[in-house]
């Protein structure tokens, strides 16, 4: 299997999380996000992180709404995250570090509605199909890619436990201009094993969201331990938009193959 297919697997699971935690915690909020993000919205963000020995890296993340879809009759939306990381000196000077990621997924709509209460569950139906892209290399397609998660999250014993409390409006600025927000306050737990080696990842996490905004983040921020190595992260809105977003893909995608086939029976 060659190493830039294995990125692209590590990098779809981690950001699939992420998107599918951002809408939990939503619709737990009473935040509507598909009221707040129209087709063809469009958000990009930076996140700042600095681990426990002081490194800091930046990645710069554009979620689009880019159309929606009906498939045996369920509405599906098309979202796409484009992710550039860059690694930071200590004179606060960045270097592109690997090549861009983008990856287009076929969302059901339960799942930016859905209970928050378990993230799994909606981890596990997450992604009818997924189209990703490393650099200008061929993108690739994954089909039934929510069984493959399934599998995936099962087979890695994945338990997921977060817990939030609406701590009420509050002022925020940002690149992106000045918002009244929804303040919320979280904290808790992923567990999962990669191999033979068990991952454990504390969290707290405070998060502005508006609904004047494509996707609702505004603001970030909070501390997170992996097996004892504590790290700290910052977000904040760079730039959104209503409308213009276009899917970053270039290329006709190929079939990504079996995963008996890339990790061997």
């Amino acid at each position: 299997m060659r190493h830039p297919i294995k990125q692209l697997l590590l990098s779809l699971i981690f950001i699939t999380t992420v998107v599918v935690s951002a809408s939990a915690q939503s619709a737990s909020l009473d935040f509507d996000l598909i009221s707040a993000t129209p087709i063809g919205s469009w958000q990009e963000r930076e996140e700042t992180t600095t681990n426990h020995k002081g490194k800091t890296t930046v990645t710069v993340m554009k979620s689009s709404l880019l159309a929606k879809e009906e498939r045996n009759g369920k509405a599906y939306y098309w979202i796409e995250m484009a992710v550039d990381n860059f690694k930071v000196s200590k004179k606060g000077k960045r270097k592109k570090n690997g090549k861009r990621m983008i990856i287009k997924t076929l969302v059901p709509e339960s799942a930016l509605q859905g209970d928050p209460g378990n993230v799994l569950t909606n981890l596990r139906g997450f992604g009818e199909e997924i189209i990703m892209q490393s650099g200008n290399e061929q993108p690739m397609r994954i089909s039934g890619s929510g069984g493959m998660f399934a599998g995936l999250m099962q087979a890695m014993g994945t338990e997921v436990n977060f817990d939030f409390s609406v701590q009420g409006n509050e002022s925020v600025e940002v690149p992106a201009g000045s918002f009244t927000a929804k303040k919320v306050t979280g904290s808790g737990t992923t567990e999962t094993k990669v191999v033979f080696k068990k991952i454990k990842v504390q969290s707290d996490n405070t998060v502005w969201l508006s609904d004047k905004v494509p996707f609702g983040v505004v603001k970030a921020e909070g501390t997170s331990t992996m097996n004892g190595k504590p790290s700290t992260h910052t977000t904040q809105l760079l730039s959104f938009g209503a409308t213009g977003a276009k899917s970053l893909i270039t290329g006709e995608p190929q079939e990504m193959p079996t995963m008996g086939n890339i990790f061997g029976q």
